[in-house]
């Protein structure tokens, strides 16, 4: 008699992926949206659109009105953080809004 073991076969399953289009895209997604990341960050319009988004270092310290509405740090009220009664200047904010910025300066 024999035994049930030696006559059971053996199978083996190999999954191989041979889809390397979608991997082709994917990669030049990931380089094409890095690049796009690396030109905000480096020019001066990306600057403009991270400070718009409130992502990024403030800019209400370097004595510059960023957002050429008339008025810079201090006296604009994007650079406080109550800016209805001109409390908590903090130099961290960004110049966002030109469209706040009244005449003059600071009441």
């Amino acid at each position: 008699m024999s035994s049930r073991d030696e006559n059971k076969p053996e199978i083996t399953v190999v999954v191989e992926s041979r889809d390397t289009a979608s991997k082709v895209i994917l990669l030049a997604m990931v380089i094409l949206l890095s690049g796009v990341l690396v030109a905000l960050l480096t020019t001066e319009a990306g600057e403009e659109i991270l400070a718009k988004s409130g992502i990024g270092p403030g800019n209400c310290g370097d004595g510059i009105d960023n957002d050429k509405g008339g008025q810079a740090d201090e006296d604009d009220p994007d650079c406080y953080n109550n800016p209805e009664v001109w409390e908590g200047y903090d130099e961290n904010r960004s110049e966002a809004n030109r469209d706040n910025d009244p005449p003059g300066g600071q009441p």
